[in-house]
């Protein structure tokens, strides 16, 4: 639930050569991931030439989708995840009096999917399908596709099924649950990818349309004389505790329309040319004004619920020591930003409140696979991150590795979080 841990070895390209004070204590909660990280998928990616690789997956399904309706499926299995409007598929399980619903991934046969879309009166091509991995062990080939246009009648409320907002998934999972944390993450990859599809239409270079290759995992320019190979973005955004080693406090701010008290760590992505370790240092002066020395890298997470434009960040964590304390805040950036005691912070980091939210949340996500819930907004899921009125601040979930830099900090010389005993 907490925290990440150990830190690796300094890294920093800073002056500052002095060891970390205080030493940092390893801690956590059997949390092995962050969310969105940990893939199944892709812990064992097919090589080139094996039966279940892109190409041969490729192969594969163009023959599938040649057979007839009624021709018996041979090996392997295909599984496809729909998405539509950045939403994947999803259906829940009903909870009992001593856990709460659990969400699950939507996957679709693809003879289901194929009789789907032939009831919309839509063509099935394997263009629009992206190949997200295969598993020998399962003998099947995952796959996922964007159906926002094709078919409208598919995560009906008869179906148990519905299309949930990535975000809303990432709140009601069971941050414990290693298998739900992998869902996470193959909902998060595969929702990267079809953004990645839909924003990369055309050629950047001569504005052709372009074609995907390799079972959707790159792209190419269709105009012969150009060719140019397209590959998925990754966006690094470094995100930053900065601390205050004398006086033992975290730099917070609170970032325009969000929650009232919800304060946070500094973020923004890095300039062309530029270190990891410069922008943090970049960002927090341009932010804040205040000057950081020793950039001490912690973890990352893989970020696929930012806005569409950008398809999937990769959010770089790092401590920033402050060699400067008087804050002038950009208003063009931030709202506010503060010093904030360790007590302060420990106030915010309330796992009965977390819990709580996560299981809110995995309620809705019933709520709506069951058809009592529809048109769920950002805003509403915002709402189930956690509050605690008797805090001073609030602070992200567990979901999010803002989270983590801030638990490390704060729980780092304590040995029992919240009743739970840490390593």
């Amino acid at each position: 639930m907490l925290c990440k841990g150990p830190l690796p070895p300094q890294q920093t390209t800073s002056s500052v050569t002095a060891p970390l004070k205080p030493p940092h204590t390893t801690m956590s909660i059997k949390l092995h991931s962050h969310a969105f990280s940990g893939n199944p998928l892709l812990s064992k990616f097919p090589l080139s030439g094996d039966t279940l690789s892109p190409s041969a997956a490729l192969q594969a399904l163009n023959a599938r989708i040649a057979l007839s309706k009624t021709h018996s499926s041979p090996s392997p299995t295909f599984k496809v995840l729909p998405f539509r409007s950045g939403r994947p598929l999803a259906s829940s399980q009903p909870g009992n009096a001593n856990s709460p619903p659990s969400w699950h991934l939507g996957w679709l046969g693809l003879h289901e999917l194929r009789g789907i879309f032939d009831n919309s009166g839509a063509q099935l091509s394997t263009d629009s399908l992206v190949y997200l991995n295969s598993s020998a062990e399962d003998d099947a080939v995952y796959w996922a596709i964007d159906v926002s246009a094709e078919v409208p009648e598919l995560g009906g409320n008869d179906t148990g099924l519905y299309f949930v907002e990535l975000r809303t998934l990432m709140v009601a999972t069971d941050w414990l649950d290693l298998q739900a944390m992998g869902n996470l993450a193959i909902a998060g990859h595969a929702k990267a990818l079809l953004e990645w599809h839909n924003a990369s239409r055309f050629c950047g270079h001569c504005g052709e349309k372009t074609v995907p290759m390799e079972a959707g995992r790159r792209k190419q320019c269709s105009n012969d004389s150009c060719k140019k190979r397209i590959y998925p973005r990754v966006d690094p955004v470094v995100i930053m505790l900065v601390i205050d080693r004398e006086n033992d406090r975290a730099l917070l701010a609170k970032r325009p329309m969000r929650l009232t008290r919800l304060y946070t760590c500094l973020s923004g992505f890095t300039e062309p040319g530029e270190s990891l370790e410069e922008a943090v240092r970049r960002e927090t002066w341009e932010e804040t004004g205040i000057e950081v020395g020793e950039v001490v890298y912690h973890s990352s997470q893989p970020w696929p619920v930012a806005p569409n434009s950008i398809p999937c960040q990769l959010m770089v964590g790092f401590f920033a020591y402050a060699q400067s304390f008087e804050i002038t805040v950009d208003k063009t950036e931030i709202e506010d930003a503060q010093w904030f005691s360790r007590e302060d912070v420990r106030k915010a980091l309330t796992f009965a409140k977390y819990k709580q939210a996560q299981i809110t949340a995995a309620e809705k996500v019933e709520q709506m696979c069951e058809g009592l819930e529809k048109n769920r907004s950002l805003a509403s899921d915002l709402n189930v991150e956690s509050s605690d009125e008797h805090a001073p601040i609030v602070v992200p979930g567990p979901f999010a590795i803002a989270h983590h830099l801030i638990s490390f900090w704060a729980l780092s010389d304590q040995n029992v979080v919240n009743g739970v005993e840490c390593n």
